[in-house]
């Protein structure tokens, strides 16, 4: 008979077998991958949260100047003034008409004005002044009108006695307006060139300028004074 010798090692395993295969850890829970998500989520949301609860909401500036009662000419030739104008917010403006630089610019400003609060139709007011109200007659500030593009319903230009335009202007709203003599011995007309808001109540909420941020400003604040 043959004898068969079988090759064992020291474990007393075959030497020939296969060697056994460590065991392998199971995957991890597909939602164990979203959790670190599912914390982000939740530290945003409550960060955003936070944000908004302390964020304080912009409010209204307040008033900084009462304005005293004033009656002009409209530009349909009728008396128009402070009276016609309470529970109606407005933003004024000084121009006149014959101005070849700086007044245009700031009818166009008054212009982007309208159009930016179209929405709010008759419930905020635009009033342009003349400081030149020798030259601008009711007729000639409704053709100024109409040459920009005024609303009828919502943009009032006043004119009236030299006077009592400086009263307003001067004493009222606090903006410069005159006339001063050049070396060429030419009578020029000046004036300030700031945008005002007036609240319901004939009070001065703010003076702006003419400019981007200051149109920005004031559209924003004229809605804030509405809202109020």
């Amino acid at each position: 008979m043959t004898s068969r010798v079988e090759n064992r090692d020291e474990g007393g395993t075959d030497a020939g077998a296969a060697p056994p295969q460590e065991a392998r850890p199971a995957p991890p829970p597909q939602r164990a991958k979203r959790f670190p998500w599912l914390v982000f989520g939740i530290v945003f949301a409550l960060v955003l949260i936070t944000r908004i609860v302390i964020t304080p909401r912009p409010t209204a500036p307040k008033p900084v100047l009462d304005l005293p009662a004033y009656t002009l000419t409209d530009h349909h030739g009728k008396p128009f003034g402070a009276a016609d104008l309470r529970g109606k917010p407005y933003i004024a403006d000084f121009v006149f008409t014959s101005c070849p630089s700086v007044c245009p610019r700031l009818t166009k400003r008054m212009v982007e004005v309208q159009k930016r609060t179209a929405d709010l139709g008759e419930k905020l007011h635009l009033v342009t002044f003349s400081v030149d109200p020798e030259t601008d007659t009711p007729e000639v500030l409704a053709a100024y009108g109409r040459k920009y593009g005024a609303d009828d319903t919502r943009w009032t230009f006043l004119t009236g006695p030299l006077g009592e335009v400086e009263t307003v202007v001067l004493r009222g709203f606090k903006i410069a307006m005159g006339k001063k003599e050049t070396p060429e011995g030419i009578l020029e007309i000046f004036h300030g060139e700031r945008l005002v808001l007036v609240d319901g109540e004939g009070k001065i909420r703010g003076f702006y300028d003419a400019d981007d941020a200051g149109i920005e400003a004031i559209v924003r604040d004229a809605r804030l004074v509405l809202d109020r």
